[in-house]
């Protein structure tokens, strides 16, 4: 029983975990934002030397509450999109965040 207990608690952990590369492909940022090019928008090499030790202040950009850092001239054709992902919960935002600075 112990160990039906813990394999459902430990599948359950792993199926809940925030994965910021499956966020940032179900929201659909790749079609703005490449790993390395600046196209629509800024590359995410250039996002994350922009936020690179401020992850905290990329999740309030991506939350509504903070100006862009990156491009800001080129926001208004962000904005729609942030409406869909400044809503996910705090610990999405972290993973995406987070995925989004790892690109060095």
């Amino acid at each position: 029983m112990r160990k039906l207990l813990a394999l459902v608690v430990l599948a359950g952990g792993v199926a809940f975990a925030a994965d910021g590369s499956a966020i940032f492909k179900s929201k659909g940022c790749a079609s703005c934002h490449q790993p390395s090019a600046d196209t629509v928008g800024p590359s995410l090499k250039k996002i994350a030397k922009a936020y690179a030790g401020k992850e905290d202040q990329l999740v309030k950009f991506l939350k509504g509450q903070s100006n862009p850092v990156v491009w800001p001239n080129k926001f208004p054709i962000m904005k729609a999109q942030l409406t869909m992902v400044k809503s996910l919960p705090d610990d999405q935002l972290k993973a995406l965040a987070k995925f989004i600075t790892s690109h060095k």
